[in-house]
């Protein structure tokens, strides 16, 4: 008999667990809610704004249009408040049927309401548009323009062998939805090589392939046991005065110990002439002075071929105008696990503007730290380029 019981007393918890599992609003009527009135449409690239006017249900809870993108259905939703609704996606310019419906807290809708949107050539095509490829060295250089700040992958191919077969293969992705970006692609020494760029969006949309042949310069990690401490008149040395924090040590293959100078510019000798390329510089590693204290935000690049040079910067040549980036955009004392990665263990890195000479003798003039320091502190500076330009 208590074995009966018990049974039906588990039914009876099991039913009404049931009951209460639904957590939504339960319908108070059947009516369908008025559809919206009078839509107006806004054509922007590659999505449409349309704006409407609400019917004056009470119980109106948001608007839905539902349309097709790249052959798939899709839905947007708004808000009663909004009195717009924005559906995107598309790609090339065509016309597109939208249908908008109202619907209310009894999750009843509207009958359809069918508004006709074209849309302009999605961003990426306006993007390709303004895409600038050059030679560079160890392979490419590219820029492009993205006004509208779309989300969107530029990616390159290039012809590459594997397991014994050549075919165009992805080697390099840029994301970005920064107005004016650009990125390098780099590890080739050819004579000539083929490459390809496309653009895509979250959408799947794509563009053609752009393809082109281009020559990579020369480029080549300079050497750095010719690095010297050099100072010319009105430069003087004035680095902290323990071993560990000398000039040697920005060039010692090391990031366990670093530089550390007294004011905001100190110069050396590369010991050999080049074209610079690029140039990486790693931080302190410590949390508390990373992307903090005397690390460099923004700064300047000076050169000269020859060491008839003193501390009036019209005897040196302005090599490029840099600044440090912090990846996690948190507030000054604020870093992530991955600021740490970028900025200490890889290293940040900028270029130097093609245009730039030959040099050998380099000037570093901090203009400001991330603390806002009167000191510099980093632990190691890597340096790239054409040292056969002499030759």
């Amino acid at each position: 008999m208590n074995k009966v019981i018990l049974f039906v007393s588990l039914i009876v918890f099991i039913t009404s667990c049931k009951k209460e599992a639904f957590t939504g609003q339960f319908p108070t009527d059947g009516t369908a809610p008025g559809p919206v009135m009078a839509p107006r449409v806004s054509n922007l690239e590659g999505r449409a704004v349309i704006t409407y006017d609400i019917p004056s249900d009470p119980d109106l809870l948001y608007v839905k249009a539902t349309y097709t993108r790249n052959g798939r259905p899709a839905e947007q939703r708004a808000s009663i408040y909004s009195q717009e609704l924005v559906v995107e996606g598309f790609g090339r310019s065509a016309e597109h049927t939208v249908e908008l419906r109202t619907v209310d807290r009894s999750n009843n809708e509207s009958a359809p309401v069918l508004v006709t949107v074209k849309p302009a050539d999605a961003p990426i095509y306006s993007v390709l548009n303004t895409m600038a490829v050059q030679n560079d060295f160890g392979g490419i250089r590219l820029d492009w323009a993205n006004q509208s700040e779309a989300d969107l992958v530029v990616t390159v191919v290039t012809p590459t062998q594997m397991n014994g077969v050549t075919e165009m293969r992805e080697v390099q992705s840029f994301y970005s939805k920064a107005k004016a970006s650009g990125g390098n692609v780099r590890g080739y020494q050819d004579p000539s090589r083929t490459f390809g760029v496309t653009i895509r969006d979250r959408w799947g949309n794509k563009t053609d392939t752009l393809y082109d042949d281009y020559t990579p310069l020369y480029e080549t990690q300079l050497d750095k046991l010719k690095f010297r401490r050099w100072n010319p008149p009105g430069i003087p040395y004035n680095a902290y005065t323990t071993s560990n924090w000398y000039i040697e040590n920005l060039w010692n293959n090391s990031i366990t110990s670093g530089f550390a100078n007294y004011n905001l510019e100190f110069t050396f000798d590369m010991g050999q002439l080049a074209k610079l390329s690029r140039f990486k510089i790693n931080q302190r590693p410590e949390n508390n002075l990373i992307y903090n204290l005397g690390h460099p935000k923004k700064f300047q690049v000076w050169g000269s071929a020859t060491s008839n040079v003193s501390d009036n910067f019209n005897t040196w040549t302005l090599l490029g105008e840099f600044e440090s980036v912090k990846p996690s955009g948190l507030p000054l004392g604020g870093v992530t696990t991955e600021d740490i990665q970028y900025a200490n263990v890889k290293g940040e890195e900028w270029n130097v503007p093609l245009t730039a000479p030959p040099v050998r003798y380099l000037r570093f003039v901090c203009l400001q730290t991330w603390a806002n320091a009167s000191v510099i502190q980093v632990m190691e500076m890597t340096l790239w380029g054409d040292t056969k330009i002499n030759q």
